[in-house]
């Protein structure tokens, strides 16, 4: 049964099949109040689907997505306003500069009085000096930040990132982590994946995704002393010792 007592997010068994092929082959997993979880794992592993179908973006092939207690094929729009996915790849507007998606996505969500917080973050991740430009002229860096500062404005429960530190620099990086420290310690809970975490970054829990499964799941020490192949290993250890190069998922 989905943990809808205490979860935020609730993965139960889930499969997506694209063009024929499993991507996501019987996933489950919570994230909780207060915690970071990083989906790890090799390319084509199966990160960016599992966000997509946490979001309601993708919909599952079987399985149960629940987000607060609600299956996510029955949630309102009020529901889905507690959750927020930033893709790799975030669109944008082509005739809406960098503040004015800000504004237009606190006023769709009658959150008008976060426009300082939207301001300070676009200070925090050094693109306050373009917010009145159009993100078309961005850098995918720039165009990445400014989807995370879109996000975190709106403090939703639950956020969803994908690659969020592979397209940004060290300092904004850091950044980022207080900021997801920071929501955790509001109540929120994070799953991102990631080949790369800025230093002295420590997620709560890790799950990692093999061929679109669940190979392990837990802490770094958990992990540690988990028996995998080779080659996952050298993942692992980039990912958690280190930071490897950055990748798409």
């Amino acid at each position: 049964m989905p943990d809808t007592e205490t979860a935020l997010l609730s993965l139960r068994d889930v499969e997506y099949e694209y063009t024929g092929t499993l991507v996501l082959r019987g996933v489950s997993l919570d994230v909780r109040p207060g915690e970071i979880i990083a989906l790890i794992g090799r390319n084509g592993a199966g990160k960016s689907t599992l966000l997509r179908c946490a979001a309601g973006w993708s919909a599952p092939s079987s399985g149960t997505v629940h987000v607060i207690g609600t299956e996510l094929r029955y949630a309102d729009r009020e529901l889905r306003a507690h959750l927020a996915l930033v893709t790799d790849t975030p669109p944008f507007y082509d005739d809406l500069t960098a503040r004015e998606h800000i504004h237009f996505v606190l006023r769709a969500n009658r959150l008008e009085e976060r426009e300082a917080d939207a301001e300070r973050l676009l200070a925090d991740f050094g693109i306050a000096h373009a917010a009145d430009a159009y993100p078309s002229t961005f850098s995918r860096g720039m165009r990445y930040k400014l989807a995370l500062v879109m996000a975190l404005a709106l403090q939703p429960r639950l956020l969803l990132l994908d690659e969020p530190f592979g397209p940004i620099d060290p300092v904004s990086a850091a950044e980022l982590w207080a900021a997801l420290r920071a929501a955790t310690d509001r109540g929120a809970g994070v799953l991102l994946s990631s080949h790369q975490l800025p230093d002295d970054a420590m997620p709560d829990r890790y799950v990692v995704l093999e061929d679109g499964a669940v190979l392990a799941s837990g802490t770094a020490e958990d992990l540690a002393a988990h028996d995998m192949s080779a080659t996952l290993s050298s993942v692992l250890h980039s990912t958690l010792d280190a930071g490897g190069p950055a990748e798409d998922a």
